[in-house]
């Protein structure tokens, strides 16, 4: 009975109960640890040496981090997963309702069960520690907390503050969570046990004991509207509209959580319980929690990349220290924000010292909202500036760990830019980055004396809030490079994809063709409003033609041409995309696009524009948003699939996490790949050739597609 759970009773008859897992790098509840548990509570209760009993970890930094989601997954019915529930929060239940107090010592990140079972222990301790992180994130999977979260925590915290962290997943920090009353106690880490044990020797909780109590203001809000049913409703009226505009109904964990919360909350905390493993059980086999669940195995499974030997082998260890970055535009400025963020030190080159002057002020003003919304000190803001250094030459950059260039796209200028810095005395460690959306690397590459230290960053804009990286590696990038740039990213908190090289890569290829198809459809004679509700409809955040305006209707038209050179037996350019950029609309940047701005904010349609686009038939003036959302959903898939059958993309679960973090592909379909799985490769390929009699080659469905349908494969068949 001590394969996960050392248990140890001290000489102040307090019980140290130590949870760590050989098996694993965290700490993670699974069927067989809660049986151990569950001996161990029985243990204590006949235990005549122990009063009372601490429960901590034995990994550094973390505590918890919450139930084996693969069990979970196993889970195929409604009734199956009420009940999974159940029995968890019956053996949480177990450690509320002991004879002896049981406090928890949280060591470090505590998440999901793990905080679950924390609320059941009669007194909670945490660390000041910065790993020290507090959250039910439930949410994110399309669930709820199931072990009791959605009824002790509103009770112990409030309702409102109780429905903030468990609709948004977010994480608290050792200080906040005393200050929200989550934790009796906040200490440095080597009082923590010390601490713990006097809890401990305190007894039972006392009924309504806060170890912060309210303030007046806080006692005034709850009894207006959390200590009456008439307040509570309002409440939970108002998170429901916050949730449906943010999410426009496509998740619906969070419209339970609030039912499970505000129902609960009237109820005997049994009844309560209930009501929770019941809407639990309901989320478990839909289709969004399906979706989001293999989301988060796959941004695991890529974090396992092919080259991750070849980077430990020659760098040891060896941390990423300083970055070199050429050109000093919004996306330059942007890298360079998120790498001073993180620590790294920014050699930053630019010929024009007023780009130098506007890229520090971009940087400035997004550590100033940092600032404003208490994410970082004045001091930490100043200190992360000053890791920028401007410079009108290149000086200093052959001593980088890594180079990038975000110039704009051209390849000449990208070529003479990469012998510039190849002249340098660089060192062997050395890697060039060229962040380009479409531009071949390797003919970026071509003249290049150290072919095997050039890849591709292509990163999204902007830089500070998009969570993709696309790495694109061409047949000469060493394996070391590939896995430098890689740590790089992952230091700037990226969601990272490696790809090989080719026209657009993958995300800019099926995006193209996704545009593409948008923008034919207008010239077709449907309404540009028409066009993007379609697409928001079926769970975009924007709308394929808002999106040509944000991305620049010039840069748009310019990947276009290039991928109508590059697949010219199927993609076909739209007419009249080229008139609407040569009168002068850039989209959102100038103020003149598909939309009407003002003061900077998108307006209604611009009427103009039809005159521009002079569609020779109305064939889809009448087109239904199905038609619509298929034509473009559909061209996007078939797209991605190639991408995947030609080796551009390693596997089914890169192309997922690209469309999901990069291009905006709908989280709670899972991606591409899955959504395919979910509704079945023959009706794909049946639609698709459906399409192909009516549209053309486009739509012909990659073999890959094919293959799947004859055969009735999917694509993640460990997820069924």
């Amino acid at each position: 009975m001590t394969h996960f759970f050392k248990y140890e009773t001290g000489n102040d008859s307090v019980a140290i109960l130590t949870f760590n897992r050989p098996d694993k790098d965290m700490n993670i509840l699974s069927e067989e640890v809660l049986r151990e548990l569950n001996g161990h509570l029985d243990y204590l209760v006949s235990d005549q040496n122990a009063k009372a009993m601490v429960i901590t970890s034995g990994k550094d930094g973390q505590f918890i981090v919450g139930a084996d989601i693969t069990e979970i997954q196993r889970l195929k019915t409604e009734t199956e997963a009420a009940n999974g529930a159940a029995m968890l929060q019956a053996l949480f239940g177990k450690i509320a309702g002991l004879p002896k107090p049981v406090v928890a010592a949280i060591n470090g990140t505590c998440l999901g069960g793990g905080l679950e079972m924390s609320l059941a222990c009669s007194w909670r301790v945490a660390n000041a520690h910065p790993k020290t992180k507090m959250g039910l994130p439930e949410i994110q999977l399309g669930l709820l907390p199931g072990a009791g979260g959605t009824q002790r925590l509103p009770r112990l915290i409030g309702i409102q503050a109780g429905l903030d962290m468990i609709l948004t997943g977010k994480r608290v920090d050792g200080a906040r969570a005393l200050k929200m009353g989550l934790v009796d106690a906040c200490v440095p880490d080597r009082m923590l046990l010390d601490v713990a044990r006097q809890f401990a020797l305190k007894g039972k909780r006392p009924r309504g004991y806060r170890a912060m109590p309210f303030s007046f203001s806080q006692r005034m809000t709850s009894l207006a509207l959390e200590a009456n049913p008439v307040g509570r409703r309002f409440v939970a009226k108002k998170a429901r509209e916050m949730v449906m505009k943010q999410t426009k109904g496509f998740y619906p964990a969070a419209f339970k959580a609030i039912e499970s919360i505000i129902d609960g909350f009237d109820m005997p905390i049994g009844k309560g319980l209930e009501l929770e493993a019941k809407l639990f059980g309901s989320l478990v086999p839909s289709r969004e929690s399906k979706s989001l669940i293999h989301l988060f195995h796959a941004t695991t499974a890529i974090k396992k990349h092919a080259y991750k030997d070849a980077g430990k082998e020659k760098f040891s260890g060896k941390e990423i220290r300083s970055v070199g970055i050429v050109g000093a535009g919004f996306m330059g400025a942007g890298i360079a924000s998120v790498c001073a963020d993180q620590g790294i030190r920014v050699l930053f080159s630019d010929p024009s010292q007023e780009s130098l002057g506007k890229a520090l002020a971009q940087a400035a003003a997004y550590f100033s909202k940092k600032l404003k919304r208490r994410r970082i000190k004045k001091f930490e803001m100043d200190q992360r500036l000053a890791h920028i250094s401007p410079s009108m030459s290149s000086a200093g950059f052959n001593r980088c760990d890594v180079v990038i260039e975000a110039v704009f796209e051209d390849v000449n200028l990208k070529r003479k830019i990469l012998a510039q810095l190849e002249a340098q005395n660089i060192h062997d460690d050395w890697v060039f980055a060229t962040n380009t959306s479409a531009l071949p690397i390797h003919e970026i590459a071509a003249d290049s004396k150290h072919p095997e230290r050039v890849l591709g960053m292509h990163f999204f804009s902007p830089v500070e809030k998009m969570p993709l990286l696309e790495i694109v590696t061409t047949e000469k990038t060493a394996p070391w490079a590939v896995a430098r740039a890689f740590e790089l990213g992952a230091a700037m908190n990226k969601q990272i994809i490696i790809v090989k090289d080719g026209p657009g890569f993958y995300t800019t290829r099926a995006l193209a063709f996704f545009l593409a198809e948008a923008s034919l459809i207008l010239s077709e004679g449907a309404k540009i409003e028409a066009i993007d509700s379609a697409l928001t409809g079926f769970g975009f955040p924007v709308g394929p033609i808002t999106l040509i305006d944000e991305v620049g209707i010039d840069v748009g038209t310019h990947v276009l041409e290039t991928m109508d050179k590059a697949f010219p037996d199927r993609m076909k350019a739209p007419p009249g995309l080229d008139i609407v950029k040569s009168s002068g609309r850039l989209g959102r940047k100038n103020g003149k696009g598909f939309y009407l701005y003002e003061n900077g904010q998108k307006g209604s349609p611009d009427p103009e524009i039809y005159k521009f686009l002079d569609p020779k038939s109305a064939s889809s003036a009448n087109a239904t948003a199905e038609e619509i959302t298929m034509r473009c959903v559909l061209v996007f898939i078939n797209e991605s699939a190639r991408c995947l059958e030609e080796g551009i993309l390693p596997s089914a679960y890169e192309g997922d996490v690209g469309a999901v973090f990069g291009l905006g592909f709908p989280p709670f379909l899972g991606g591409p790949f899955c959504y395919v799985d979910h509704i079945g490769a023959g009706v794909v390929v049946a639609k698709l050739r459906d399409l192909e009699a009516r549209y053309g080659s486009r739509f012909r469905p990659a073999k890959i597609l094919v293959e799947h349908a004859e055969n009735k494969k999917t694509f993640f068949p460990d997820e069924r």
